[in-house]
């Protein structure tokens, strides 16, 4: 299929991954519509639950995958970090903070991961890419401190600090997707950790005190239906695959777009806005995707050109010899 469009695997890695933000972006406003109507628990415990009924018919495609011994760790790890964890922690956030705010809190994310790929996994982070994060960090502590309370915010600087612990988590599932893709495929992925959720979250919908209620909403239906198979299935299968084709800090730096894109769903579904000072930084947000994701001009250096303009005579027979050095050089950047 590659093949007749003309396209590899590693060039489909940046769509994919532009798809699975802005699944990811639009997520957060239904699961805040999702939250308000069936609680956090239960609202990620449907998710699972449905996802899980979708990749039920995938097992026999599974049970192809070759398992490496003592890999149930690290898929255990996977789980846990998400969707466990972070959409305990989400779900809580989102019902102190809005939509827009819990996603501009996610340019977080990137930092931690070029951090954590730099110390446990040895990716280089050029200091572009570093600079471009630490200035989308700024953006979003201005962003989430000139927050101001209301009716479906009672506390955004608690729900901003609660989405920050999702990040973390979020963060740490980079890296072991990162390292699990070598091995195994995104789809595989995505079912193990909808299954182990499907667990994780039966006994937390009970110790929640979460109900279904009895009449169901339209809107609430279609969110939890959305939360379950595009964000579960398509968004998760989409970045699987990305960390699998592409390093785990330069697919963390395209996730800094993913606040604005959740600032602009949240304007458009829920008709959310923020202060001109939050506005401020959400644009900063913005010049540090710029920053990380732009590269320096490669400079070329010609050795015979220098010579000449120095005023230098090149002999003959190291005519060779410099066209040679000259080659190799201008293969090189600084």
């Amino acid at each position: 299929m590659l093949n007749r469009l003309g396209l590899s695997a590693n060039q489909l890695a940046l769509p994919a991954l532009l798809l699975a933000i802005i699944v990811w972006a639009s997520s957060f406003v239904f699961m805040k519509v999702a939250v308000a109507e069936f609680g956090p628990m239960l609202t990620v415990f449907l998710r699972m639950i449905l996802a899980s009924a979708v990749l039920f018919f995938f097992i026999p495609v599974f049970r192809k995958e070759t398992y490496r011994q003592g890999d149930w760790k690290w898929f255990l790890a996977l789980a846990l970090c998400e969707p466990c964890l972070y959409f305990v922690f989400e779900g809580l956030a989102l019902t102190y903070t809005t939509a827009s705010e819990a996603g501009m809190i996610t340019s977080l994310q990137p930092l931690m991961v070029a951090i954590a790929a730099f110390y446990l996994l040895g990716e280089k982070v050029s200091s572009r890419l570093l600079l471009g994060c630490i200035v989308a960090v700024i953006g979003a502590i201005l962003l989430s401190v000139t927050g101001e309370a209301s009716a479906s915010a009672p506390n955004p600087l608690l729900g901003n600090f609660l989405e920050f612990i999702a990040i973390g988590f979020a963060a740490a599932y980079s890296l072991v997707a990162r390292k699990l893709m070598h091995h195994y495929s995104p789809l595989f992925l995505t079912g193990i950790q909808t299954f182990v959720g499907s667990v994780f979250f039966l006994p937390a919908v009970f110790f929640s005190g979460d109900s279904v209620p009895a009449n169901i909403s339209w809107d609430g239906a279609m969110a939890i239906l959305f939360l379950a198979w595009g964000v579960n299935i398509i968004a998760f299968t989409c970045y699987n695959f990305s960390l699998g084709k592409m390093p785990a800090s330069q697919a963390g730096a395209w996730l800094n777009l993913l606040p604005l894109a959740c600032l602009f769903f949240g304007w458009l579904l829920l008709d959310e806005s923020l202060t001109s000072l939050q506005y401020t930084g959400a644009l900063i947000v913005l010049a540090g995707v710029v920053v990380s994701q732009t590269k320096p001009k490669q400079k070329t250096v010609f050795i015979e050109q220098e010579m000449l303009e120095s005023g230098i005579q090149q002999e003959p027979t190291n005519d060779l010899a410099v066209n040679e050095f000259t080659i190799g050089a201008s293969s090189k950047s600084f």
